[in-house]
């Protein structure tokens, strides 16, 4: 039976019981306070996830030389697999940007899976406010307006000698260093890669 179910059963709870349940509710209130407000803090993904194919994440590696030392940041970075090969084919180590906390438990189980859990990083945030100045190699899959915004923070904050590479999409009139096609999910794609020359003012 309930408390509610009986017309004097609150009148049988002493004061300390009462201040005892007063108490609890409102340290549960306080710690759920921070949960909901991250929560309703976090926006929507910047663009739909659609895995990259694994012959592309080949591709992907095998342009941006990948290799032993590098640090790769996958901004966006889905089920980790990009970042995942990258550590455990070539060597590097890795940091997967997500805001999506279910694309980042989803990439976390997949390092496990692959033994490579402790040379990556997991990040969920929004991948305009990371930090990415340790990247010696970035990886992007986005839209066009969404590289276009992007462009200025890797100017400002990628060293010189970082490659960045996006799957589909260029960066308007920054004109790729290289470029290669590739068979993506729907047929032909391209691969652009641009090398950090120098500090841009844009």
């Amino acid at each position: 039976m309930t408390l509610l179910a009986h017309p004097y059963a609150l009148a049988r709870i002493g004061r300390g019981m009462l201040a005892a349940l007063a108490l609890g509710a409102l340290a549960c209130g306080v710690a759920a306070g921070p949960a909901f407000a991250q929560a309703a803090a976090a926006r929507a993904p910047d663009v739909p996830y659609e895995p990259t194919p694994h012959t592309v994440v080949a591709q992907i590696l095998q342009l941006g030389a990948v290799r032993e030392g590098d640090v790769v940041y996958d901004l966006g970075c889905g089920d980790g697999r990009i970042v995942i090969a990258a550590v455990k084919e070539k060597g590097a180590r890795g940091v997967c940007v997500d805001i999506d906390p279910q694309r980042i438990r989803e990439a976390r189980a997949n390092a496990a899976s692959a033994g490579v859990l402790e040379r990556i990083r997991f990040l969920e945030q929004d991948l305009f406010a990371t930090d990415i100045a340790e990247a010696t190699v970035v990886v992007l899959f986005l839209w066009p307006e969404v590289n276009l915004k992007l462009r200025p923070k890797l100017w400002r904050e990628l060293r010189p000698g970082t490659r960045v590479i996006s799957y589909v999409h260029d960066m308007a009139d920054w004109a790729p260093q290289q470029t290669q096609t590739v068979q993506g999910r729907y047929g032909e794609r391209e691969l652009y890669l641009w090398t950090i020359a120098a500090p841009q003012v844009k």
